[in-house]
């Protein structure tokens, strides 16, 4: 049975805690739908794990049926789980991966994974409890904590188990009544504040006994304390939530001949939970990479066939998009020099849900367009056990629109802003994926620079659906390296000089442009370098230019930049999209995405560049709004008004929007003199209005903009327009005259004192 979900429709609220208060299988079931228990010759023991079935009583199989209708398996069984006493003394591993978001099929299908606990097993008080048993939790000699991450019920009044010979040997639980500490965290509506839930019924089923362990799901459903109104689930009830959970107990093992890697200086990899040195107050981390060597048996990923779904479009009937995801996954290989990973495709009796399979998965839905990578992986050694990787409808489609040059039909213009992604909590312990990658944030700052012509031409001779092909290797690539341990690499793009010839990118952990994905088709050689170092197989770490996610919060190389292009991205891409782009408004555009994306890069190249680069950039963001406006032929009052409404956005943008957190703080506008020239150039222009364009609230916000700026260069600003418009008032007369002597007062309060 194939079992994906669609995501048609995602939402869920920001944290749900599953309580402990169970609605099956805390105590032996008095009657049952058909006559006494199972005998105990049906079960037979001598396994490590064994299922021992239980009939559910009529009342609880009606509840069942009425509250998990349609994910509950069809037969209605449920278990104990016996537990060989013998094993107990083990460590083991226990993992959870949400895969399915409410019994309504569509919601949510990706499965979203808890990195896996390591845990030993206590028996105590008629209860076996799980302990946190990572290694390195011991600060020093004084504390060693004894941290409870979960606490099954011993059953000790099931008859036909009872009865067995060696039941003795076994310790018998319901793993339905656990603490199950679960929660789903990270939606954008509702923060990051617990939300009350109460948990009306939890459900064990599907248990499969596997070489090193058990696996099993839990299907839940409960209510919240606040309502989620994007959907109906199982009722017409926004206080309704449920779910599946695919659980798995596993015998703690690690991979033969696994070789652990410090962390280097430079912050090229992913790192593991972390280990306390004890009695030093150092934690020590591990790279986290797969147990990747010589002579091992490959990788094995599944594809899903809901990539043959796109084969009924006729925009990618002669599309191989299965051959362009094996090619992404397989085209590692020739890194290492040998088959590290194979790529097949899986066939319908698959489950995502599975811990111990690596996914590449096509989700038919549009909302929430975009690409997902994520990894479960040993706390303890940082060593990769399982990935799985989501490439999206909307990802795809706005690729191939974007390619055939019919940029409006993108499908995901508002994917950010319609979608959101759960995460899963566990007792305390959370994990996010390693990349999102946003179907409506990829495209963006590319339709003003580049035309419908040139994305056609781009790559010729290749047809639309080959450009689609190459475009879905580059995004299983760049996925792929994340589950290999590499983080991004936005600097990649800086070796194109855009003469044919030269790569586009040095590594596919770049966000490469759009065009630029045609020919980002392999690994690079900053790729060949991380992996190779990462893996053993060189000593020398990469060389090429390198930042990542944590360089672009710090704003210290403004080159450092998701979607930009060559060598010189202020002058060769972000200058010119950003003429087009204001032109675009100017003639009558919404201010929409496009001006904000390319308004934040250059705002960096002010706060971060070089001298130079500070007057380039603002340069380019006022030139066709500043003081006095030159307005083209053809073009009247409404085209004033929207430069002089632009003019405000930019300026207001680097001194008095507080949106964008403590960036302003972090780093303030420059204090170079050919900026400061033309901004109080610019600023003095529009206080005197001296184009006759510039409205009174928009000179109010200069005022407040020179007050900010607190130097005493802004201050003399201040006080010469100060002068100037005292001296135009017996000119005026009306409303121009009362809107000045407004701001003559506005200007004296900021003035006096003028430092704060």
């Amino acid at each position: 049975m194939w079992r994906y979900e669609s995501p048609a429709r995602r939402s869920w609220v920001a944290a749900l805690v599953l309580a402990a208060s169970l609605g099956i299988g805390c105590s032996e079931p008095q009657r049952t739908r058909n006559g006494p228990e199972a005998p105990g010759s049906a079960i037979v023991l001598g396994e490590d794990f064994i299922e021992v079935p239980r009939e559910l009583t009529s009342e609880q199989h009606t509840q069942v049926t009425q509250r998990l209708d349609g994910v509950v398996d069809p037969t209605g069984r449920t278990f104990y789980l016996a537990i060989r006493k013998s094993e107990l003394k083990q460590r083991w591993f226990l993992s959870a991966t949400l895969r399915q978001l409410n019994a309504e099929p569509d919601l949510f299908g990706f499965p979203v994974v808890l990195n896996p606990r390591v845990v030993r097993f206590h028996e105590q008080n008629g209860r076996l409890y799980l302990f946190d048993a990572r290694d390195g939790l011991v600060r020093n000699d004084i504390f060693k904590p004894d941290s409870l991450v979960e606490a099954y019920p011993i059953v000790t009044n099931h008859t036909p188990f009872n009865r067995l010979p060696g039941s003795d040997q076994y310790v018998l639980i319901d793993p339905a009544a656990g603490l199950n500490r679960v929660g789903i965290l990270g939606d954008r509506w509702y923060g990051t504040a617990e939300i009350g839930f109460t948990l009306e019924l939890l459900f064990s089923q599907r248990f499969r006994r596997v070489s090193d362990g058990v696996l099993f799901e839990q299907v839940f459903t409960g209510y919240m304390s606040l309502p989620d109104d994007r959907g109906d689930y199982l009722e017409p009830n926004h206080f309704r939530g449920a779910g599946t959970l695919s659980m798995a107990l596993r015998k703690y093992r690690e991979g033969e001949g696994f070789t652990e890697m410090p962390a280097p200086e430079r912050p090229h990899y992913f790192l593991g939970e972390g280990r306390f040195i004890p009695n030093t107050g150092e934690v020590e981390q591990m790279a986290v990479k797969w147990n990747i060597r010589p002579g091992m048996k490959p990788i094995r990923w599944f594809i899903t066939p809901t990539f043959l779904s796109l084969k009924e479009d006729a925009r990618y009937r002669d599309a191989d998009i299965v051959g362009a995801v094996r090619r992404g996954i397989e085209g590692w290989n020739a890194v290492f020099g040998f088959k590290v990973f194979e790529a097949v495709l899986g066939d319908t009796g698959m489950d995502i849900g599975e811990d111990d399979k690596n996914f590449a998965i096509y989700d038919p839905g549009i909302s929430g367009g975009g690409a997902v990578a994520d990894w479960s992986s040993n706390p303890n050694t940082g060593e990769v056990r399982r990935a799985t990787i989501l490439i999206n409808a909307a990802m795809i489609h706005d690729a191939e629109a974007f390619f055939a040059g019919t940029p409006e039909a993108r499908s995901s213009r508002n994917a950010r802003e319609e979608s959101s992604r759960p995460r899963l909590s566990w007792g305390g312990f959370t994990h996010e994926p390693a990349c999102e990658l946003d179907a409506a944030s990829f495209h963006s700052g590319f339709s003003a620079q580049v035309s419908p012509e040139e994305v056609i031409a781009e790559g010729s001779p290749l047809t639309t659906h080959e450009k689609v092909e190459r475009y879905v290797t580059y995004i299983m690539l760049h996925e792929v390296g994340h589950t290999l341990g590499l983080r991004h690499n936005f600097n990649g793009s800086r070796v194109y000089d855009g003469t044919p010839n030269t790569p586009r990118s040095s590594t596919v952990m770049d966000y490469a442009a759009m065009p630029d994905t045609l020919h980002v088709t392999a690994p690079g050689t900053y790729d060949v370098a991380a992996v190779r170092y990462l893996y053993g197989l060189s000593t020398e770490l990469p060389t090429d230019l390198f930042c990542t996610d944590q360089d672009i919060l710090v704003w210290e190389d403004p080159a450092c930049f998701h979607y930009d292009r060559y060598d010189d991205p202020l002058t060769r891409f972000h200058t010119p999209n950003m003429r087009v782009v204001v032109g675009q408004v100017l003639s009558g555009a919404p201010v929409g995405g496009e001006f904000r994306s390319n308004l934040s890069a250059l705002d960096l190249f002010v706060r971060a560049g070089d001298a130079s680069e500070q007057a380039q950039a603002y340069d380019v963001l006022m030139e066709q709004v500043r003081p006095p406006l030159q307005i083209p032929a053809g073009q009247g009052a409404a085209y004033a008004a929207r430069a002089n409404d632009l003019a405000r956005r930019i300026l207001s943008y680097l001194y008095l929007d507080t949106r964008s957190g403590q960036v302003h703080l972090l780093k303030p506008p420059p204090t170079t003199p050919a900026y400061t020239q033309a901004l109080f150039a610019d600023v003095r222009g529009i206080l005197l209005n001296v184009d006759g364009v510039r409205t009174f609230p928009v000179r109010r916000v200069m005022v407040a903009l020179l007050k900010t700026h607190q130097t005493l260069a802004a201050y003399g600003v201040l006080q010469e327009v100060h002068t100037e418009l005292t001296a135009r008032l017996p000119t005026l007369s009306g409303e121009e005259r009362l809107g000045t002597m407004e701001l003559l007062g506005r200007i004296e309060v900021a003035s006096s004192p003028y430092f704060r």
